[in-house]
């Protein structure tokens, strides 16, 4: 039971570590005014080991936790929804729809960012956990990808508050 114990430790201790990574050289088009232009940014911070499916305007890829995509942009109307394949189907989504919006309405904005995470639905009896697609700016959007597991990150306040509602008090 001590190994256990021990090899659980260094198993949490190991999967909190971070990397530096350098983003420039990863995603140059994030950090360059001209290359962004026209482009959807989709940050996948869903915690959870399997890859996910995103949709963007009709493409569809897997997206790893942590991973980042990117997309073009089209004029007029735009979609982003991530969900899970299971049987055949899309499920997972807390929406059940995809995240619309339409650039004529906002003409002076060329590049939109999103950040995936999975949230606990609060419209089901069950609690159950499922994926939501939030725009976000920039400057947020830069720093869940520096660091997706920040102390400070949104998906684990949530987390705590739903578990303390939910089964403390």
């Amino acid at each position: 039971m001590k190994y256990f114990t021990l090899i659980l430790c260094l198993f949490f201790i190991s999967s909190c570590a971070t990397t530096s990574v350098d983003h420039r050289e990863i995603i140059p088009e994030l950090f360059d005014s001209e290359l962004k232009k026209g482009k959807i940014f989709v940050l996948s911070n869903h915690v959870d080991v399997r890859p996910i499916n995103i949709r963007v305007n009709g493409d569809v890829q897997k997206i790893k936790h942590t991973q980042a995509e990117i997309f073009d942009l089209k004029d007029g109307q735009n979609s982003v929804f991530s969900f899970m394949s299971i049987s055949g189907s899309e499920q997972l989504n807390c929406d059940d729809q995809p995240y619309t919006f339409n650039t004529e309405m906002f003409p002076e904005v060329e590049t939109y960012y999103f950040v995936i995470q999975s949230v606990i639905n609060k419209d089901t009896i069950l609690k159950l956990r499922c994926f939501k697609d939030f725009q976000v700016n920039e400057d947020f959007f830069v720093k869940q990808l520096k660091n997706p597991r920040s102390g400070s990150n949104e998906f684990l306040q949530h987390m705590t508050e739903d578990f303390l509602r939910e089964f403390v008090f």
